[in-house]
């Protein structure tokens, strides 16, 4: 599932990319890049983009709020799925880890150097928000070796599996961060990079287990208190936009 959504991410930045080599191709009927993309620290007048980053791949819209400020409404989307290997009370274990992230997000974006020029001319200081409709895991384990119970060896699926939920509650998470926001690549098309973090809900954690291991869900208490403080959200995204005018 994360494969396809890097394949859907793949192919409207090919897209995009496509657009963008038209328009370098069309470069003799429009002269040069004009002074309105500078104008302003986001995209002027109103910009449509994809992204990708730790939070998913998804869609935004830019909008100026005059040359120094502006807002950003986006969705993104992110299932994933791995295996790890570990060891428990010298065990060796194998767990299938299981997680989707989905949100719709606002952030208010102020670019303090939008007058002058350089790098920094794009950089922003960011805050907003996130409701996050979708934001758990799941983890479920099991030995890797047959268990040995005195002479006998008990195989795996006998033995049983431990499957830990954890979910945050579906809210909204207040977000902080910085970015470049209109880093303009031709006369439609920017470009930016946003580094920031969301505040989210306490988690929650829930254990089911089978066979000989049923017992250990009472761990399930101890595993969410530990949890408590996982509550930082780190987001870093890059992402194409396509300027209107």
């Amino acid at each position: 599932m994360k494969v396809r959504f890097i394949q859907v991410f793949v192919m409207l930045s090919s897209f995009f990319t496509l657009a963008l080599l038209s328009g370098a191709q069309a470069g003799e009927q429009r002269d040069s890049i004009p002074e309105s993309a500078y104008s302003h620290g986001y995209p002027y007048p109103v910009a449509l983009g994809v992204h990708m980053g730790t939070t998913g791949v998804g869609v935004h819209l830019y909008q100026p709020l005059g040359p120094k400020f502006g807002l950003r409404v986006g969705a993104s989307y992110m299932p994933f799925n791995t295996q790890i290997a570990g060891t428990y009370n010298n065990y060796a274990t194998r767990s299938d880890v299981k997680a989707k992230s989905g949100n719709v997000s606002l952030t208010f974006g102020w670019t303090p150097f939008a007058q002058g020029s350089g790098f920094f001319r794009s950089f922003n200081i960011q805050a907003g928000g996130a409701y996050f409709y979708k934001l758990d895991g799941e983890l479920t384990t099991r030995l890797r070796d047959p268990y040995k119970f005195g002479e006998i060896n008990v195989h795996p699926d006998h033995v049983g599996t431990i499957t830990t939920d954890v979910e945050w509650k579906k809210t909204v998470n207040p977000y902080a961060g910085i970015g470049w926001s209109n880093i303009v690549i031709d006369s439609r098309f920017s470009m930016h990079i946003d580094l920031g973090c969301y505040y989210l809900s306490k988690p929650s954690v829930s254990m089911q287990a089978t066979g000989l291991l049923e017992e250990n869900v009472s761990n399930a208490a101890t595993i969410e208190r530990n949890m408590k403080n996982y509550r930082y959200l780190p987001r870093v995204e890059f992402g194409f936009s396509y300027r209107f005018w």
